[in-house]
């Protein structure tokens, strides 16, 4: 009778565990054909004082039948695989290229990928917005999606983007990790606007670390995402950063926004350059702090033109034209996750200690003057110096 109720409770306990992959929900896929309706004259003009990403907006647009000949402004274009353009276009614009050249992470990330630095088996989570669960980018190592206080109708453009940031297959930093993704709006609305409450990210961090423990040593979460600024002003501020320090303490590394212990900032890239050369890259066009430059302390990041996967369909890809700081958070944790396959005992510390160490430099040209980036990463000479002899 005892070896019958310990084999009872030892069957109760497997129950308990998560089989891996655990998919909760599957949100439905986005449609924005809504953005034709919106198309205007001045849909094709951009003004960088406006500080809106989305001036140029064509996600499943038909532009055929506007003449943007000599559109000098459509380098500033967003879209995506459903947008249709015209047959003639300013000669410096290629979609097709641009949208191919935005799937490389850059910066030598595509020559660790050949050498076997993938992040083969690390753990990555992300907190964030709804997620397309299917798309291919991240669809076969999406692990688990499981949602808290997500009151988005379908599958969001952010979480599609941060994922495959991070993890995607082709245009992510870390194609061989493994993806935990928690669905989740940091906030409520009211007749007022938008409240955020960081109680929910304190939960979010809070299921990471009991999902960790779960896990085998090997395939446990190394790093989560969170693409997110934690204003102190917020509500449950104070709960939001005890659970990082206790994600911390447990060996997690918990990236956001404005993290004054690791400080980032995005850069710009004009979408036909090279994501290979430190030499295409400047300060970001918006929302970053190195418009005139960048001294050191502060890691600069690939930001603008990017293409990530897209919410519209599971291999449908959206350009992002103007980044934000959204997308370097996810960049990061996946050249962290880099680091932990090349060396499995790193630590943040070590990581941004040498990040910072191996960076290189880049100069632009911005108004007439010339403005410096004092550190610009260099994940090759990062994963050499980080990788025992």
């Amino acid at each position: 009778m005892v070896n019958g109720l310990v084999l009872v409770l030892v069957a109760g306990l497997r129950a308990e565990a998560p089989a891996f992959p655990k998919i909760d929900m599957r949100p439905p896929r986005a449609n924005y054909s809504f953005l034709q309706t919106r198309l205007s004259t001045s849909s094709f003009t951009f003004d960088e004082g406006k500080q809106d990403a989305f001036q140029m907006d064509f996600r499943n647009c038909d532009l055929s039948s506007y003449d943007l000949k000599k559109n000098r402004d459509i380098l500033y274009s967003s879209f995506n695989t459903k947008t249709i353009f015209p047959k003639a276009l300013p000669g410096a614009f290629d979609p097709a290229k641009i949208l191919e050249l935005g799937k490389n992470p850059g910066l030598g990330i595509r020559q660790l990928h050949r050498d076997g630095i993938t992040g083969r088996g690390v753990g990555i989570a992300i907190l964030d917005q709804s997620l397309l669960t299917e798309h291919v980018e991240y669809a076969d190592r999406l692990r688990l999606y499981e949602q808290i206080h997500c009151l988005d109708q379908d599958a969001s453009m952010h979480g599609a983007a941060v994922a495959s940031i991070a993890a995607g297959k082709t245009v992510g930093v870390a194609p061989g990790a493994n993806l935990y993704f928690i669905g989740m709006t940091n906030g409520e609305y009211a007749k007022g606007g938008f409240a955020f409450d960081l109680g929910y990210v304190a939960q979010g961090i809070d299921r990471v670390m009991e999902i960790n423990k779960r896990l085998a040593k090997a395939d446990r979460i190394r790093v989560v995402s969170i693409s997110l600024s934690m204003g102190r002003s917020w509500k449950n501020y104070d709960k939001a950063i005890a659970a990082i320090a206790r994600a911390e303490k447990a060996g997690v590394w918990v990236l956001t926004v404005d993290d004054e212990k690791f400080r980032l900032d995005g850069m710009e890239r004009p979408p036909l350059a090279d994501p290979e050369a430190a030499s295409s890259y400047e300060g970001g066009i918006m929302f970053t702090g190195n418009r005139r430059g960048a001294a050191s302390g502060i890691l600069q990041i690939p930001m603008d033109s990017r293409t990530v996967a897209d919410p519209n369909g599971q291999n449908e890809y959206f350009f992002s034209r103007i980044g934000g700081q959204s997308w370097i958070v996810p960049w990061v944790a996946g050249l962290y996750a880099l680091a932990c396959q090349a060396r499995p005992d790193v630590t943040p510390a070590l990581f941004w200690k040498t990040a910072l160490e191996t960076a290189g430099t880049a100069s632009f040209q911005r108004d007439g003057k010339v403005y410096k980036l004092e550190k610009v990463v260099d994940p090759v000479s990062l994963m050499r110096r980080l990788k025992p002899s």
